[in-house]
C-alpha cells in the first residue's frame, strides 16, 4: 500500500467497493436493511458492541465533586478501572426537601464532566521538582519528598532565624475551596504565622455594599428559594454560562410566573431568556440602582413599617456635624455606638435597641411600643436632628430616570415600569453577579440595590440581594483550619495588598489622568494613596509590607494579578529567599517557582466541600491514588511541618519564636500540626470533621462516602437555623425574630459617618462612575466576565473546553466597530493602551456596544501570542472606601470588608495586528 500509487489506490477502493455492494454486505451503509437473528453469529461486524460493553464496565464506583475556584459544588460519580478513572457522571441523587420545590438534580456541568480527562494531561505536576536554571527558564531536577521537603524546611527555618517571624507568605488561594485542602494550608499558616490575603478580594469577588448595608454579604439564597420569587433581577449575572448547575431555578421560576430581567451590556446566554433585556452601559449599574430608589420614593411605593423596624433610616442625624445622633452627644460618658429615633407617640427621642452599645443582654430590633419617625426635623438637648430618611431623599432626589438616562442608557418610561413591578413584587430577589465588585463603583451598586429592597419590604422571605455564597456554620473546620483559635495567620485584603506589594501604583499612574479620574469617581491616585496610607496606618486594614519567602498553595497569582509582567518580576525580586509552589499543574505561577510540590487533584483525596448554593455536603473518598508521587495537601503539609521540626531541632532551635501574644513553635510544629499524630493523613482529617461536626448530624464516614453527600441539619446555618423542608432565605431571624442586623446600629444601614465616607461625600446610598475609557486617553471601555470553557484559568487549556470555543484567546468586539477599525471576523488584533499590549482572535458580537471591548478572562499567559497577557493592559484602583474602618462593623474582616482589586477600570483601543 505504501508503494501504490494515488490513483492504484481510488481503483483499488473503488472496485473493493463495488464488489462489497455486489456481494450484499454493505450493511453499513444501508440503515434500512432488515437483520432477521440480531443475536445471531451471522450478524455482521459485532466488535463494536465488545468495545461499546468495556467502556462501560469498571471496577469500582467513587464520589468527589470539582472545586477549583467554583461554588457550583456538584456531586459526582467516579469510575476506576485499574486505577486509572475512566469517566466521571453526575450522581443526581439529592433528595427533594420540598414537594412544591424542584430538586436539585442533577448538578453539574461541562468542566466537571472533563476531570477524568484533565487530571491525565500533560500539563500535570506528577514529582517533585527542583528549579536548576533561572526562574521561569523551564529547567528543573526531579527530587525525592524527603530531599525536597528539607531543602524547603531549611530555608523557612533561615527566614526565622535571620528576619524573624512575619516574612513568610503562606497564601491559599480559590483553589483549595474543599475543607480539607483549605484547612491544610492554613493551619500551616497559623503555626508560621505566614501572610494569607483574602482570596474574595484577591480576585474582586467580594460584595462590600452589601456588607455595607447588612454587615455580612454572605448571607444569602439557596438557589431553590429563587423558585417562589416573583420578581428577579441579574445585575451582570449571567448564570447560563457561569451557574450552569443553579440557573434551572431561574427558569423554573419564570414558568411558574416569575418576571425575570436582565440587566447587562450584552445580550449574553441569559439575557435571551428573560422576559426583559435592560442593555446598560458599561459601569453604569449604580445610577441605574438609583434611579429606581428615586421612582420608589417620587410615588411612594415604600413600605414603612418595615423601614421603621428593619433599617436605620429613622435613626437621628444632626443638622450641624452630619453625623448621627449619639449617646455620647446628650451624655457625658454615653456610648458612642447607641443612637436615636424620634418617638410619634411621645414626641421624644428614644435610644433604639439592637445598636452595638445595647447593653442588653438579649438585644432585639422590636419597636415594643416606640413609633419612629421618617421624616421632619426635631430638637434634642438644643441639637437640630432629622432622620437618615430625609438624607436619603434628598441624595436620591438627584437621580431621576431622566436625569440618569445619559448614563444609563436606559429610557426612563423603563425604568419607571420596572421599578413599579418591582416595588409591587410579593418576593423580588437582586442577582448580583460576582463582576460587580470588580468595578470601582460597585460598592455603590450593592448598597443601592439594598436601598431598593429595604425600602419596598423585601427581607427574609419576600426577597433580598443574592450576592452568590452562603457562609454556613462550621465551627470544626475554622477550628482545624485555624488551630483551635490559638494561633492565627496574619491575614491581609486581597485587592489592597496585591495593589501595595505588586507596585500598581505605578502602572495606574501611567494609565489614568488625574483630572479625569477625580471627575468620574470622586477621587484622584494621590488621594487615593494617602487614603491607603492613612487604612494601614489607622490599623484599619492589616500590611505586612515585604516577604523573604513565599510558600504559594492553589494560587495561580501570575495569572491573575494587574501590571501582569511587572507585577511578576517585583514579587520575584522580593521572595528571592524562597518560592514553593504547591500545585496540581503547570500553570503561570508554577512556572516561575524555585520548588514544585505536586498535589493531589479532586479525584484523589478524601475531602468534603459544603460552599455553594445548596445545603449539601459532598463527599470526596479517593477513588484513585493520585498519579506520580503527587500527595493530598494535608499530607504535603504534614511533611513539611515534620521536616521542619526534625531539622529545627537538629539545628538547636528549642524554644519559639516571639510573635506578638504568641510564639511560633518550630521545634513542636508537626506535634501540633498533626494533633499529637491523630491527623496524618487526608482520611484522618476528612473523619474527625464528621465526627466532629454537629451539623452533619452524627453521620459516619463511611456511609457519607458511601451515599455520596451529607446532607446538613439546622446547625449549619450562621445567622439562622437551615429549614428541614423549605429553601433557605437570607436574615429570616431579623424579618422574623427581630434579631439585630451584625451592624453598628443593628438595623440594615444606610448611613455612615466613617470619616472616609464623610470625607468621599458618600454618607449615604448614591451614584458614582467608573473610571473607564473617559479618565484616560483611551477610547474603548474594556471588561471580562467569567467564562463557561473554565474556572478562571482552570480547563482553559484543555483540549475538550478549547473545542467548544475557538481555541485561543479571543476578544468580542461589535461589526460595526470592528468596520470602523479595519478589522474582520476571525482575524487578529492587537489592543493596546500607553502601559501594555496583547494580540488576539477578533470574535464579532453584534449585542456589545461600540464604545467596549469584552474578552472572557481566565487564559494564561503562555497561551497568548509572545506570552503577552490581557492583564498586562490592565491598570488597576483601590477603592477608598471598601479600606474604612474604625466605624462598627467597617474594618478588616476576612471574607467580609476589604479591599477589591478591581478589573474593569482602564480602556484601550485596538487595531489589527
Amino acid at each position: 500500500m505504501l508503494r501504490m500509487k494515488r490513483r492504484e489506490f481510488l481503483q483499488t477502493s473503488s472496485l473493493a467497493g463495488a464488489g462489497v455492494l455486489a456481494a450484499n454486505k454493505a450493511w453499513s451503509l444501508n440503515r434500512l436493511e432488515p437483520i432477521e437473528d440480531t443475536l445471531g453469529e451471522d450478524y455482521p461486524y459485532r466488535d463494536w458492541e465488545d468495545l461499546y460493553r468495556r467502556e462501560y464496565t469498571w471496577d469500582k464506583i467513587g464520589k468527589a465533586a470539582h472545586c477549583i475556584n467554583c461554588v457550583g459544588n456538584c456531586a459526582f460519580d467516579v469510575y476506576v478501572k485499574d486505577g486509572i478513572v475512566i469517566r466521571e457522571e453526575q450522581l443526581a441523587k439529592y433528595p427533594q426537601i420540598n414537594p412544591n420545590v424542584p430538586d436539585a438534580n442533577p448538578r453539574g456541568c461541562q468542566k466537571g464532566a472533563i476531570h477524568s480527562a484533565a487530571m491525565y494531561e500533560g500539563d500535570r505536576l506528577r514529582y517533585p521538582m527542583k528549579r536548576v536554571g533561572e526562574r521561569g527558564e523551564g529547567k528543573w531536577q526531579r527530587m525525592e519528598w524527603d530531599e525536597i521537603t528539607e531543602e524547603i524546611a531549611d530555608k523557612v527555618i533561615d527566614i526565622f532565624e535571620n528576619y524573624g517571624p512575619g516574612n513568610l507568605m503562606t497564601h491559599t488561594g480559590s483553589g483549595n475551596l474543599s475543607m480539607v485542602r483549605f484547612a491544610a494550608p492554613y493551619r500551616f499558616a497559623s503555626l508560621v504565622g505566614g501572610v494569607q490575603l483574602d482570596i474574595f478580594t484577591d480576585v474582586g469577588d467580594l460584595n462590600t455594599g452589601t456588607h455595607l448595608a447588612y454587615g455580612n454579604p454572605l448571607e444569602s439564597f439557596t438557589s431553590d428559594a429563587w423558585f417562589d420569587a416573583d420578581y428577579i433581577m441579574m445585575s451582570l449575572f449571567n448564570p447560563n454560562a457561569t451557574r450552569i448547575p443553579d440557573a434551572h431555578y431561574i427558569w423554573e421560576a419564570k414558568w411558574n410566573g416569575a418576571r425575570v430581567v436582565s440587566v447587562a451590556p450584552d445580550y449574553n446566554p441569559s439575557s435571551i431568556h428573560a422576559d426583559l433585556w435592560m442593555p446598560i452601559k458599561p459601569g453604569a449599574d449604580p445610577f441605574l440602582s438609583m434611579a429606581f430608589v428615586n421612582v420608589i420614593i417620587e410615588e411612594a411605593l415604600y413600605k414603612p413599617d418595615f423601614m421603621k423596624e428593619q433599617t436605620d433610616l429613622p435613626v437621628l442625624v444632626r443638622t450641624d456635624t452630619g453625623m448621627m445622633l449619639r449617646e455620647a452627644d446628650l451624655v457625658d460618658g454615653g456610648s458612642d455606638q447607641n443612637f436615636y429615633h424620634w418617638d410619634l407617640n411621645t414626641d421624644a427621642a428614644v435610644m433604639i435597641k439592637g445598636s452595638m452599645g445595647d447593653a442588653a443582654k438579649t438585644k432585639t430590633i422590636a419597636l415594643d411600643g416606640v413609633d419612629p419617625a421618617l421624616e421632619g426635623t426635631f430638637t434634642v438637648d438644643g441639637i437640630e436632628v432629622t432622620t437618615v430618611f430625609e438624607k436619603v431623599k434628598e441624595e436620591a432626589a438627584k437621580f431621576t430616570p431622566e436625569a440618569t438616562q445619559a448614563d444609563t442608557g436606559i429610557a426612563p418610561d423603563m425604568v419607571r415600569q420596572e421599578a413599579r413591578a418591582f416595588a409591587n413584587a410579593r418576593k423580588a430577589i437582586l442577582m448580583l453577579g460576582f463582576n460587580i465588585g470588580r468595578y470601582s463603583n460597585g460598592i455603590y451598586t450593592g448598597w443601592a440595590q439594598s436601598l431598593m429592597l429595604a425600602l419596598t419590604g423585601h427581607g427574609g422571605k419576600t426577597g433580598g440581594v443574592d450576592t452568590s455564597w452562603i457562609d454556613w456554620k462550621h465551627i470544626p473546620w475554622l477550628s482545624l483550619a485555624l488551630y483551635g483559635f490559638e494561633k492565627f495567620p496574619r491575614l491581609e485584603p486581597g485587592g489592597m495588598a496585591e495593589f501595595q506589594r505588586g507596585h500598581m501604583i505605578d502602572h495606574a499612574r501611567k494609565h489614568f489622568d488625574n483630572a479625569k479620574l477625580k471627575e468620574r469617581v470622586g477621587f484622584d491616585l494621590d488621594e487615593m494613596e494617602e487614603m491607603i496610607n492613612e487604612s494601614i496606618s489607622e490599623g484599619w486594614m492589616p500590611y505586612n509590607g515585604e516577604m523573604k519567602g513565599l510558600i504559594s498553595i492553589a494560587d495561580n497569582k501570575f495569572r491573575r494579578n494587574k501590571f501582569a509582567d511587572k507585577y511578576r518580576e517585583r514579587i520575584l525580586e522580593e521572595v528571592k529567599d524562597l518560592f514553593v509552589d504547591i500545585n496540581v499543574r503547570m500553570d503561570s505561577t508554577a512556572q516561575w517557582a524555585d520548588y514544585l510540590l505536586p498535589a493531589a487533584s479532586h479525584y484523589e483525596a478524601w475531602d468534603l466541600r459544603s460552599v455553594g448554593y445548596h445545603r449539601f455536603i459532598n463527599v470526596f473518598s479517593r477513588p484513585v491514588d493520585p498519579i506520580g508521587e503527587a500527595k493530598p495537601d494535608w499530607e504535603i503539609m504534614v511533611l513539611l511541618s515534620q521536616k521542619i521540626q526534625e531539622r529545627a531541632i537538629a539545628r538547636g532551635i528549642t524554644e519559639g519564636y516571639e510573635d506578638g501574644a504568641v510564639t511560633r513553635d518550630l521545634h513542636t510544629i508537626y506535634d501540633d500540626f498533626t494533633m499529637q499524630g491523630a491527623l496524618l493523613t487526608d482520611y484522618d482529617a476528612t473523619k474527625w470533621l464528621v465526627d466532629n461536626s454537629p451539623e452533619m448530624g452524627g453521620v459516619t464516614l463511611e456511609d457519607a462516602a458511601e451515599q455520596g453527600f451529607i446532607v446538613m441539619t439546622a446547625e449549619g446555618g450562621n445567622n439562622q437555623p437551615i429549614p428541614v423542608d423549605e429553601p433557605y432565605n437570607p436574615f429570616v431571624a431579623q424579618t422574623e425574630d427581630k434579631k439585630p442586623y451584625e451592624t453598628l446600629t443593628g438595623r440594615i444601614t444606610f448611613f455612615c459617618d466613617q470619616k472616609t465616607f464623610m470625607r468621599m461625600g458618600a454618607t449615604v446610598p448614591t451614584a458614582r462612575h467608573h473610571a473607564g475609557a473617559e479618565a484616560s486617553n483611551y477610547p474603548l471601555s474594556f471588561y471580562s466576565p467569567h467564562t463557561r470553557w473554565g474556572i478562571h484559568s482552570n480547563w482553559r487549556s484543555n483540549k475538550f473546553m478549547m473545542r467548544l470555543q475557538r481555541g485561543e484567546p479571543n476578544i468580542y468586539i461589535n461589526p460595526q466597530l470592528a468596520a470602523e477599525k479595519g478589522i474582520t471576523d476571525g482575524s487578529k488584533v492587537r489592543i493596546f493602551n500607553g502601559i501594555g499590549e496583547f494580540f488576539a482572535q477578533a470574535k464579532f458580537y453584534p449585542s456589545l456596544p461600540t464604545t467596549a471591548i469584552m474578552m472572557e478572562h481566565g487564559w494564561e499567559p503562555h497561551q497568548y501570542e509572545q506570552a503577552k497577557p490581557m492583564n498586562n493592559a490592565m491598570a488597576s484602583l483601590i477603592q477608598p472606601l471598601e479600606l474604612a474602618g474604625g466605624w462598627g462593623h467597617l474594618g478588616f474582616k476576612l471574607f467580609k470588608w476589604n479591599a477589591n482589586q478591581l478589573a474593569h477600570e482602564s480602556s484601550v483601543d485596538v487595531e489589527p495586528a
